[in-house]
């Protein structure tokens, strides 16, 4: 199958060309890419398709992953990420890259402030690393901001300031955002000529089918992949009669080649959890929790198919955990409960730490809902202690400010103490923790404590 055959590759290269359009346009200063929902991961996955050394493109983009809280931290934090990567660039072994890389004898100037402007030190170190490169005819620095927030209207006034600190006419910053949520529609109708809105108008649901197509046709798992994306466009279009029927067939797939490949029972317990969240859009959550329990029995038939304990008590885990989020939006706190419980233990034995950690919080939370604090704090207690397995450039973008959330709102300390509670979460997230804490729920973070949310997201 040659590269020009695959329906993503094409679609990342359109939006490669549409991107070299609108980067080059005179005066532009913002690009902003306003994708539909389900382009969201491709449009993601541009920002790393551009840093390929093996693509067209020849710009040079630098990935800033700083959360805002405010105009000054924010661009403190920009500047300690630009110096950090180009430590990085200047010290990274080069022995087994196959292209020359010149080291960046530039540095960071911090001192560049200009009053009224906190956006302004950044854009001017950003224009003097432009200067610095030397960039050639239609090659340009990119700064992308992947940036978490909490006011949308505090960050485009970041912006704005970037926007009248005024731009090297070869530095330009990438911003995105989706249909759902278009943070940046009233800025970008500010400054129409430093903005300019990209649309990636991509057909994603018709590049899932060609791609559920690739294969001979006769593959069973090609037949699934097919049935299973129609599911998933049934499911998306609101259409349950559709999706009963896809999902029908997709069952009928895997069982019918289940005597010869055991893992096809993952995909029934997929097909099942896609129809159980499918009925959370509807709020018909007892209809949910039925399709939740052929989940989880077509789970407990892994103990017999497959003789790996890790891999069948995952499955099982995954399946009693979905069911448990459903018990928490019907507040039926006492199944929640031990539904928790039962998939921490399995993760916990699988050490599958990310998902150990969060059952452990749900534990704790569904505990505390429950009225037995005791456990609650156990149950966090145990979500700490898989904290400490997970490396803190990771943990930071869980639920972990959840569970220090709840630790310090209960106050009890019989399983871990206060002051060991501020530590952790100071190692995680630095002296400003609190912030961290205070803001995790608010939009723009994801991370959510409504069960009912975290159904959806699954």
């Amino acid at each position: 199958m040659s590269v020009a055959s695959n329906p993503i590759q094409q679609r990342m290269e359109l939006l490669a060309e549409k991107w070299e359009a609108a980067v080059s346009t005179p005066g532009v200063q913002i690009v902003r890419i306003h994708a539909e929902e389900s382009e969201k991961d491709m449009v993601d996955t541009f920002s790393t398709y551009l840093l390929g050394i093996d693509t067209p493109n020849r710009d040079i983009p630098i990935i800033f992953e700083s959360i805002y809280h405010d105009d000054e931290q924010y661009t403190e934090a920009l500047l300690d990420e630009l110096k950090k990567l180009i430590e990085i660039w200047n010290t990274a072994n080069k022995d087994t890259v196959s292209i020359r890389t010149e080291p960046i004898a530039w540095e960071v100037n911090y001192s560049l402030i200009k009053k009224d402007n906190p956006a302004f030190v950044f854009v001017e170190n950003m224009n003097r690393l432009a200067n610095y490169l030397s960039l050639g005819d239609g090659i340009y620095l990119v700064a992308i901001l992947r940036v978490s927030f909490v006011e949308p209207q505090q960050f485009n006034l970041w912006l704005e300031y970037a926007v009248k600190a005024g731009m090297h006419e070869k530095f330009k910053l990438l911003i995105y955002d989706t249909s759902p949520n278009p943070f940046f529609d009233k800025i970008a109708g500010k400054f129409p000529e430093e903005i300019i809105t990209l649309y990636p108008e991509l057909d994603m649901g018709n590049a899932m089918q060609q791609v559920a197509a690739m294969g001979n046709p006769n593959d069973p798992a090609v037949q699934y992949r097919q049935a299973f994306i129609k599911l998933m466009q049934a499911i998306e279009k609101r259409k349950e009669s559709d999706a009963q029927q896809w999902a029908d067939n997709c069952i009928d797939i895997a069982y019918n080649n289940l005597e010869k490949n055991p893992y096809w029972i993952g995909q029934v317990i997929a097909v099942y959890a896609a129809l159980a969240n499918d009925q959370v859009g509807y709020k018909n959550y007892g209809k949910a929790i039925r399709f939740a329990n052929e989940g989880i029995d077509a789970a407990q038939q892994t103990k017999s198919l497959i003789r790996d304990e890790f891999i069948y008590r995952k499955f099982i885990a995954q399946a009693i955990m979905l069911r448990a989020s459903l018990y928490t939006v019907n507040k039926d706190w006492e199944l929640a409960v031990k539904d928790f419980e039962t998939s921490a233990d399995h993760y916990l034995f699988t050490n599958d730490t990310i998902l150990a950690m969060e059952a452990c919080r749900m534990a704790g939370y569904c505990n505390q809902k429950y009225g037995d604090i005791n456990a609650a704090c156990k149950w966090l207690s145990k979500a700490i202690e898989c904290s400490r397995q997970i490396p803190a450039h990771i943990v930071k973008y869980t639920t972990f400010a959840g569970i220090i959330e709840m630790l310090i709102e209960i106050n009890n300390e019989k399983f871990v103490s206060r002051e060991e509670v501020e530590a952790i979460a100071e190692n995680v997230y630095g002296k400003d923790w609190m912030k961290e804490i205070l803001n995790w729920k608010k939009p723009h973070y994801e991370q959510v404590n409504d069960p009912s949310q975290a159904v959806i997201g699954e």
